[in-house]
Protein backbone atom coordinates (compact mmCIF):
# COMPACT_ATOMS: atom_id res chain seq x y z
CA UNK A 1 0.00 0.00 0.00
CA UNK A 2 1.46 3.42 -0.96
CA UNK A 3 2.38 5.82 1.79
CA UNK A 4 0.71 8.72 0.00
CA UNK A 5 -2.73 8.34 -1.51
CA UNK A 6 -3.89 10.35 -4.48
CA UNK A 7 -6.12 12.40 -2.22
CA UNK A 8 -3.05 13.45 -0.23
CA UNK A 9 -0.97 14.49 -3.24
CA UNK A 10 -0.79 18.25 -3.84
CA UNK A 11 -2.40 19.64 -6.97
CA UNK A 12 -0.02 20.40 -9.83
CA UNK A 13 0.17 24.12 -10.50
CA UNK A 14 1.06 26.00 -13.68
CA UNK A 15 4.39 26.97 -12.10
CA UNK A 16 5.14 23.27 -11.41
CA UNK A 17 4.55 22.51 -15.09
CA UNK A 18 6.92 25.30 -16.15
CA UNK A 19 9.64 24.00 -13.85
CA UNK A 20 9.13 20.42 -15.08
CA UNK A 21 9.32 21.61 -18.69
CA UNK A 22 12.80 23.09 -18.21
CA UNK A 23 15.56 20.97 -19.62
CA UNK A 24 19.00 20.96 -18.09
CA UNK A 25 21.72 21.98 -20.52
CA UNK A 26 25.28 21.79 -19.20
CA UNK A 27 27.32 24.95 -19.38
CA UNK A 28 30.44 25.20 -21.51
CA UNK A 29 32.66 24.45 -18.50
CA UNK A 30 30.98 21.07 -17.96
CA UNK A 31 31.52 20.14 -21.61
CA UNK A 32 35.14 21.26 -21.47
CA UNK A 33 35.76 19.24 -18.31
CA UNK A 34 34.54 16.11 -20.08
CA UNK A 35 36.81 16.87 -23.04
CA UNK A 36 39.73 17.37 -20.64
CA UNK A 37 39.04 14.01 -19.02
CA UNK A 38 38.81 12.26 -22.41
CA UNK A 39 41.99 14.08 -23.55
CA UNK A 40 43.77 12.55 -20.55
CA UNK A 41 42.43 9.06 -21.24
CA UNK A 42 43.29 9.36 -24.94
CA UNK A 43 46.94 10.01 -24.08
CA UNK A 44 47.29 6.98 -21.84
CA UNK A 45 45.38 4.69 -24.20
CA UNK A 46 47.72 5.53 -27.08
CA UNK A 47 50.80 5.39 -24.87
CA UNK A 48 49.77 1.81 -23.98
CA UNK A 49 49.23 1.19 -27.73
CA UNK A 50 45.62 0.34 -26.93
CA UNK A 51 44.38 1.64 -30.26
CA UNK A 52 40.77 0.52 -29.81
CA UNK A 53 40.56 2.48 -26.57
CA UNK A 54 42.32 5.46 -28.16
CA UNK A 55 39.82 5.39 -31.02
CA UNK A 56 36.97 5.28 -28.51
CA UNK A 57 38.35 8.17 -26.43
CA UNK A 58 38.89 10.33 -29.51
CA UNK A 59 35.33 9.54 -30.59
CA UNK A 60 34.12 10.73 -27.19
CA UNK A 61 36.01 14.01 -27.60
CA UNK A 62 34.52 14.46 -31.05
CA UNK A 63 31.02 13.70 -29.73
CA UNK A 64 31.28 16.24 -26.91
CA UNK A 65 32.64 18.85 -29.33
CA UNK A 66 29.57 18.17 -31.49
CA UNK A 67 27.35 18.69 -28.45
CA UNK A 68 29.06 22.02 -27.79
CA UNK A 69 28.50 23.02 -31.42
CA UNK A 70 24.78 22.25 -31.06
CA UNK A 71 24.18 23.63 -27.57
CA UNK A 72 26.75 26.43 -27.16
CA UNK A 73 27.39 27.61 -30.74
CA UNK A 74 28.61 31.02 -29.60
CA UNK A 75 30.68 32.06 -26.61
CA UNK A 76 31.50 35.65 -25.76
CA UNK A 77 30.00 36.58 -29.16
CA UNK A 78 32.53 34.32 -30.91
CA UNK A 79 31.55 31.53 -33.33
CA UNK A 80 32.53 28.62 -31.06
CA UNK A 81 30.79 26.07 -33.31
CA UNK A 82 32.93 27.16 -36.27
CA UNK A 83 36.09 27.18 -34.16
CA UNK A 84 35.40 23.61 -33.06
CA UNK A 85 34.57 22.56 -36.62
CA UNK A 86 38.08 23.60 -37.62
CA UNK A 87 39.57 21.46 -34.83
CA UNK A 88 37.37 18.48 -35.77
CA UNK A 89 38.22 18.63 -39.47
CA UNK A 90 41.92 19.24 -38.93
CA UNK A 91 43.44 18.01 -35.64
CA UNK A 92 40.82 15.36 -34.82
CA UNK A 93 40.86 14.01 -38.38
CA UNK A 94 44.67 13.76 -38.30
CA UNK A 95 44.53 11.89 -34.99
CA UNK A 96 41.94 9.50 -36.40
CA UNK A 97 44.37 8.63 -39.20
CA UNK A 98 47.31 8.08 -36.84
CA UNK A 99 45.19 5.85 -34.60
CA UNK A 100 43.92 3.89 -37.59
CA UNK A 101 47.53 3.43 -38.75
CA UNK A 102 48.60 2.55 -35.18
CA UNK A 103 51.41 5.03 -35.61
CA UNK A 104 52.47 6.23 -32.17
CA UNK A 105 54.96 8.86 -33.40
CA UNK A 106 52.30 10.38 -35.64
CA UNK A 107 49.82 10.17 -32.78
CA UNK A 108 52.15 12.12 -30.45
CA UNK A 109 52.56 14.89 -33.05
CA UNK A 110 48.80 14.96 -33.62
CA UNK A 111 48.04 14.95 -29.90
CA UNK A 112 50.36 17.89 -29.36
CA UNK A 113 48.68 19.75 -32.25
CA UNK A 114 45.26 19.05 -30.74
CA UNK A 115 46.51 20.37 -27.40
CA UNK A 116 47.89 23.48 -29.12
CA UNK A 117 44.53 23.99 -30.86
CA UNK A 118 42.76 23.79 -27.50
CA UNK A 119 45.08 26.39 -26.05
CA UNK A 120 44.69 28.63 -29.11
CA UNK A 121 40.92 28.47 -28.67
CA UNK A 122 41.28 29.37 -25.00
CA UNK A 123 43.41 32.36 -25.96
CA UNK A 124 40.93 33.38 -28.65
CA UNK A 125 38.08 33.36 -26.15
CA UNK A 126 40.03 35.38 -23.57
CA UNK A 127 40.54 32.30 -21.40
CA UNK A 128 44.30 32.22 -21.87
CA UNK A 129 44.64 31.29 -18.19
CA UNK A 130 43.33 27.80 -19.09
CA UNK A 131 46.38 25.95 -20.42
CA UNK A 132 46.26 22.29 -21.39
CA UNK A 133 49.32 20.03 -21.61
CA UNK A 134 50.21 16.38 -21.98
CA UNK A 135 49.11 14.61 -18.83
CA UNK A 136 51.80 13.26 -16.52
CA UNK A 137 49.55 10.68 -14.83
CA UNK A 138 46.10 9.21 -15.46
CA UNK A 139 43.20 11.21 -14.09
CA UNK A 140 41.61 7.98 -12.90
CA UNK A 141 43.62 5.27 -11.22
CA UNK A 142 40.89 2.69 -11.77
CA UNK A 143 41.12 2.87 -15.59
CA UNK A 144 43.19 0.11 -17.21
CA UNK A 145 44.94 1.20 -20.38
CA UNK A 146 47.08 -1.88 -21.06
CA UNK A 147 45.05 -3.92 -23.55
CA UNK A 148 46.61 -7.19 -22.36
CA UNK A 149 44.81 -7.03 -19.00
Amino acid sequence: MPLVTSAQQPKETTNDKAVAAKTYVPGLEQFMNVILMEHNKLWFAARARNWRLAEYQLGEIKEVMGDVQDLVPTFKNLPLADMLDTVITKEIAALEKSIEAKDYKSFVRGYDKLTQACNACHQGTENEFIVIQRPTRPAFTNQVYDKSR
